[in-house]
């Protein structure tokens, strides 16, 4: 991956498709409303459906999030860096147009190429899925849709990858709540169970 490129498109306002470490993504600057806004245009997604987001550290993670309840650290804590997005309420320090509510997905990204672009950075990127709303997840850069091309200044070809979206949860109340299953589900399932005893 052509990290020093990638890095560089991003710090300069710039959109860049490429692995995120499950499937393609497009990548950008989750603190510029200019990028976020751009995303939303290039998915043809409504405002109403809000963006992810990934991180390198739990640290940069508590730069943007509100204060984490012992069960959200403990799961993260376990479970990143991984395919596992949760939902966190978001501080003043991410834009409002991001999610257009008060809480934002977040992810560390199993990709050391991944994680090294965002350390980099120094700052959280959107990490959506490189599709047109409602669409298939694009597993290769053939797939990308030739309107999107048009808002993206660079994609990072790296073949056919695995298409695996993440767990997404939230906790309410203490309690791990699933709002799309994946590979880890059972896992937490076990996490949980044991957290409790």
């Amino acid at each position: 991956m052509n990290i020093d490129k990638i890095v560089d498109v991003i710090a300069s306002g710039g959109l860049v498709i490429a692995p995120t470490g499950t499937i393609y993504g497009i990548l950008g600057d989750a603190t510029d409303t200019y990028v976020i806004n751009k995303v939303y245009n290039a998915k043809k997604r409504a405002t109403s459906k809000p963006l992810l987001i990934l991180v390198s550290s739990i640290d940069m993670l508590k730069r943007y999030v509100e204060e984490l309840t012992p069960l959200e650290e403990a799961i993260i804590e376990k479970f990143w860096p991984g395919e596992l997005t949760i939902i966190l309420r978001r501080n003043e320090f991410l834009p409002f147009e991001l999610t257009h509510n008060e809480t934002v997905g977040v992810m560390m990204p199993n990709s050391e190429e991944m994680i090294e672009i965002i350390r980099r950075l120094d700052k959280p990127i959107i990490g959506t899925s490189a599709n047109i709303s409602n669409q298939n997840n694009i597993i290769s850069v053939d797939m990308i849709d030739e309107d999107m091309k048009k808002y993206i200044d660079y994609i990072e070809d790296s073949g056919i990858v695995e298409s695996s979206p993440s767990t997404i949860i939230k906790v309410e109340d203490e309690k791990i709540v699933y709002l799309r299953k994946g590979k880890l589900t059972k896992e937490l399932e076990n996490f949980e169970l044991i957290y409790e005893e």
